[in-house]
């Protein structure tokens, strides 16, 4: 048996809210089907840095996040939203965070980087099935405005617009309306299909990440 640790620094609420149980979805998903041990998960550990690392650099935020929860994880999510350019995205947000993880941490485990092409929300779009369980409604894709294909959900200039006219499109009231899509992205985050998001180039692309850094735990051989 074999146990894995997952702790996720994410930019914001709402992509803690949509990442962490997808996160440990597909961690799920990797291992059942392609360890050849049983493998125990934890939850997804949301980490945030203190208050006396306001003023640090991000990497070092980040980095006494993870010393802080010591122990915890063996593998840290480290997310960033692509802005439409995700090497820059990695180069300056990520990647610097990864490498002093690598430096000062590599017996507790290891870092993999999180970076949808735009926003987290361009995955939580991607899957009409899943919107419509959540959403509870009944709408086509074309009636919620979503993207056709794998092509145009990347392309999408503002994913958290074509995610709110989604919703809007199901004529909210009351209290659903004034709390709009955050309280969703959790469930989102459950219902959405790992196959769908395999059609995306920037979620394979993490996919095929964090598979190495699984092999490197000799979670996965």
């Amino acid at each position: 048996m074999h146990y894995l640790g997952i702790a996720l620094y994410a930019e914001g609420p709402t992509d803690y809210y949509f990442l962490r149980p997808l996160l440990q979805r597909l961690c799920e998903d990797i291992c059942v089907r392609e360890s050849p041990h049983s493998v125990e998960f934890s939850e997804v550990l949301a980490l945030d840095h203190s208050s006396k690392t306001n003023s640090a650099p991000r990497q070092q935020r980040i980095v006494d996040a993870a010393k802080a929860a010591r122990g915890v994880w063996r593998v840290l999510f480290v997310h960033t939203d692509g802005a439409n350019n995700p090497a820059q995205a990695r180069k300056q947000l990520v990647q610097p965070a990864l490498a002093l993880l690598q430096q000062e941490m590599a017996a507790d485990g290891c870092g993999v980087a999180v970076i949808p092409i735009r926003e987290t929300e361009s995955w939580a779009i991607w899957d009409g099935d899943a919107l419509r369980q959540v959403f509870g409604t009944t709408l086509s894709d074309q009636d919620l405005g979503l993207p056709a294909t794998a092509h145009l959900v990347e392309s999408a200039a503002d994913p958290k617009v074509v995610l709110r006219n989604a919703f809007n499109a199901t004529q909210p009231s009351g209290r659903r309306k004034k709390q709009g899509t955050s309280p969703l992205l959790n469930a989102l985050g459950e219902q959405v299909s790992l196959s769908r998001l395999r059609q995306i180039s920037g979620f394979c692309q993490f996919e095929t990440e964090l598979k190495l850094a699984l092999l490197q735990l000799q979670i996965l051989k």
